[in-house]
């Protein structure tokens, strides 16, 4: 045969093994196995071609010059032949395989669940631990990965008789045994719980909550988080018009919501998904306190993840207002009243606000600042927000309020990555309130004012002051229509 023939077979027969090539660099399996004798050993072994010859993990574990590696074990790895590959450990959360980038290889490493051994700024409840009824772990401390981007990865487990795995991912429909994740960030800011825990699932269209109670006091109060999820998602849905909707949502948002017991209240949110941890045998504000935390993470979905700034400057909006519109619906869903909803507004937020040692000296827009001083963002946030959608209603009869905001930059900002500022946010409130709020901005968001939310309470029928470093709240005894449907908007009748 002519040569002239040969060169374009040639061609293919090189197209055909780099497009193959391409697809085995775009898939990596795991599958991580837990023993009834061993449950606290997870074995998590992946298999994949390399795109490069680092492993790495997640670093956020800054405690440990090695991050989430100081927890892994016998890490070992091997070629499609079951040859030994060397491993050898870099500075970080990094290794580096001495392997073959066209041939498929197997990494294997036990990560060993004692998080529970060290403190952690942030709280054991974004970490790893274990449980009566399991073990609870996040992405970060489970995998390692490889290359920069992957789009074929699939997750299983190997787990003891009547074990399950709640997960925030779906069966694929290449192997059902197998689980589909979306990318290396869905897999690394993940959570999950594999034991004999109690699921709730809650469904709507295009939104799945998945929670799992892995301790026997939240199991026994099962009910209680379903109605708490159901009334919370209901409030959120009405007040915000539709679904969260993140960007590049390609299928139903699923978030999986794990509650347990532990010494002391806390929460994190991770990605989409929420860890909260109730004070065991606590009193009726720690039980609040989880409720509140469960309620403020899971608006994020809209006001941090459907729509999200473009600054930390910002965080102030994104941390405070999502706290007042977590406490009107804690009071829609009657976890609040009356009287406990302005009780918890002094005795809780104004005191933190107040014993913040940067309020009066940082102004609120600076978000790096969020970390170190709560009560300046997310309470100084929340009394702003508050205030605002007091001014609005008092400056418009009740007829327009802080909601529609909200609304606006869900239907602009929802499925889109495009982001909005703090000049849109200052605009938008001008002209909600029809008044410039340029100087409100200057003094209280810019600047490091104090911010007298009592003046702006009064506009709601309630008297306010600052006595002795406390704001004392109470309603008025006489007060006209206006300040009562105001007040009514302000709870979140």
């Amino acid at each position: 045969m002519s040569s002239l023939f040969l060169f374009p077979l040639v061609l293919s027969s090189i197209s055909l093994r780099a497009n193959e090539l391409d697809i085995k660099q775009n898939q990596i399996t795991y599958l991580i196995t837990v023993t009834e004798n061993e449950p606290s050993i997870a074995q998590v072994t992946m298999k994949f071609t390399p795109q490069d010859s680092i492993l790495y993990m997640d670093g956020s574990a800054r405690a440990f010059d090695n991050s989430w590696g100081h927890f892994l074990h016998d890490i070992r790895a091997y070629d499609s032949q079951k040859n030994k590959i060397a491993i050898e450990q870099l500075e970080g959360p990094k290794w580096k395989i001495d392997a073959d980038q066209t041939s498929p290889i197997t990494v294997a490493y036990n990560v060993h669940l004692t998080h529970t051994d060290h403190k952690w700024s942030g709280g054991i409840d974004g970490v790893a631990y274990p449980t009566d009824y399991g073990v609870f772990y996040t992405g970060r401390t489970l995998f390692m990965v490889n290359g920069t981007q992957r789009e074929d990865i699939s997750v299983g487990f190997d787990l003891p008789k009547n074990w399950k795995a709640t997960t925030p991912w779906e069966s694929s429909v290449k192997d059902s045994s197998m689980l589909e994740v979306d990318g290396f960030n869905d897999l690394l800011q993940s959570v999950m719980f594999l034991g004999t825990h109690k699921e709730i699932n809650i469904k709507r269209e295009g939104l799945e909550l998945i929670f799992a109670l892995g301790t026997k006091e939240t199991i026994e109060q099962e009910e209680e988080y379903r109605e708490l999820a159901n009334g919370v998602l209901n409030y959120y849905v009405n007040l915000i018009g539709g679904n969260p909707n993140p960007p590049i949502l390609k299928k139903t948002l699923r978030s999986v919501v794990v509650v347990n017991t532990s010494d002391a209240t806390d929460g994190e949110a991770l990605g989409n998904h929420i860890s909260v941890l109730v004070q065991k045998d606590g009193d009726d504000f720690s039980k609040l306190i989880s409720r509140f935390i469960f309620a403020h993470e899971f608006f994020h979905l809209w006001n941090g993840k459907s729509f999200s700034p473009n600054s930390d400057n910002l965080e102030w909006f994104k941390e405070g207002v999502t706290n007042y519109y977590t406490v009107k619906a804690l009071y829609h869903i009657g976890v609040l009243d009356d009287d406990s909803y302005l009780n918890v507004l002094s005795e809780f937020f104004y005191q933190r606000y107040a014993d913040d040692k940067g309020v009066g000296t940082l102004a609120m827009s600076d978000g790096e600042a969020k970390h170190d001083h709560w009560g300046l963002v997310y309470g100084g946030g929340m009394f702003v927000g508050m205030a605002q959608d007091i001014m609005i209603r008092n400056a418009t009869n009740n007829t327009k309020n802080l909601d529609m905001l909200m609304r606006t930059l869900y239907q602009e900002y929802g499925g889109s990555e495009e982001q909005y500022d703090l000049d849109e946010i200052c605009m938008r409130l001008s002209h909600l309130n029809g008044v410039d709020q340029s100087s409100f901005f200057d003094s209280y968001i810019h600047g490091p004012s104090k911010f007298p939310i009592e003046t702006y309470l009064q506009l709601a029928g309630l008297d306010a002051s600052i006595e002795n470093g406390k704001l004392l709240i109470k309603k008025r005894n006489s007060v006209n229509t206006l300040e009562k449907h105001i007040f009514y908007g302000f709870l979140g009748k």
